[in-house]
């Protein structure tokens, strides 16, 4: 065990200046980024705050149902030993906070699931932070993933060894990557109504789950985030959008509980992602004013 991790426990708050004098740092400076390698470790070690300073670059990182989404650095100093940081037996740890100007809490060691790589931005990572429940129960049964296929979309340096069990314990993952990206793609908030208490709002596919292919599952551009009525109206056919974001109301839906509903012709997507397109038709083909016994919710 690395001397920068013996020290810790999961779940405590630490700040900065600590940190520097348990791992004998001459000052937090060397700490202040966040992404720091310690020389002569093989270690990886994150700092991510959600919500910035205002003066700082406003990047969207963010814990959602023990995932870490988290948008690398500008200049893409680190992407590639992250990425490869499985295969070389490197281990890669966060710390985590709400707001800046408070401690971080200690996670412990991630495990890389995701990457989008850019050049014109910051890549898009997805982290599980959830193996301190496998590294503490280890003769616990690992369940397997119930179809290998559903597994397809996690990075293959994530699928090494112990990397691989954990994965497979955490059973979900496809859809909590689908929830932070959708998320990621509507900033926060409802498609339509610009919502954003995110305990209320729901993540929906356009194409249903079990119609879906397994990239079609996680895919956001597959999704819309939507307050609870519009979530409910749209899986039930009684709502869809056009292409060009324009809501459908269907004719075989009582109007006077569509105004009891407060839906109107004036609603509309805030934003229209060409990939969508397709998903939308699918939608409007197949599942609006569709028989209930046809339809599967997403």
């Amino acid at each position: 065990m690395s001397r920068f991790t013996e020290p810790l426990e999961i779940g405590k708050s630490y700040d900065r200046p600590i940190l520097a004098r348990l791992w004998g740092l001459a000052g937090f400076e060397a700490i202040s980024r966040g992404v720091y390698t310690p020389a002569g470790q093989k270690l990886i070690i994150l700092f991510v705050t959600r919500e910035k300073q205002d003066c700082l670059t406003q990047y969207r990182d963010f814990l959602q149902d023990n995932v870490l989404f988290w948008e690398g650095e500008k200049g893409h100093g680190s992407d590639s030993r992250i990425l490869q940081a499985s295969q070389a037996g490197e281990e890669i740890h966060l710390f985590y906070r709400e707001r800046h100007h408070s401690p971080f809490t200690y996670h412990g060691r991630t495990i890389l699931l995701r990457c989008n790589r850019y050049t014109d931005r910051p890549s898009a990572f997805e982290f599980d932070v959830v193996l301190l429940a496998a590294a503490l129960a280890p003769a616990e049964t690992m369940q397997v993933a119930e179809d290998p296929a559903d597994y397809a979309v996690i990075s293959e340096a994530g699928m090494n060894g112990i990397d691989r069990m954990a994965v497979a314990k955490h059973r979900g993952i496809a859809q909590r990557i689908f929830r932070g990206n959708l998320l990621r793609l509507w900033s926060g908030s409802c498609a339509v109504t610009g919502v954003q208490e995110e305990r209320v709002l729901r993540s929906g596919h356009i194409k249903p789950w079990a119609k879906s292919s397994v990239q079609e599952k996680v895919d956001h551009f597959n999704g819309l985030l939507l307050v609870p009525n519009l979530d409910a109206l749209f899986n039930e056919g009684l709502i869809s959008f056009r292409d060009d974001g324009r809501i459908l109301i269907s004719n075989h839906w009582r109007p006077d509980d569509q105004q009891r509903m407060h839906i109107t012709p004036e609603l509309h997507l805030r934003e229209i992602h060409l990939e969508s397109r397709p998903y939308l038709a699918y939608h409007r083909d197949v599942l609006f004013e569709a028989p209930c016994q046809q339809r599967s919710a997403g």
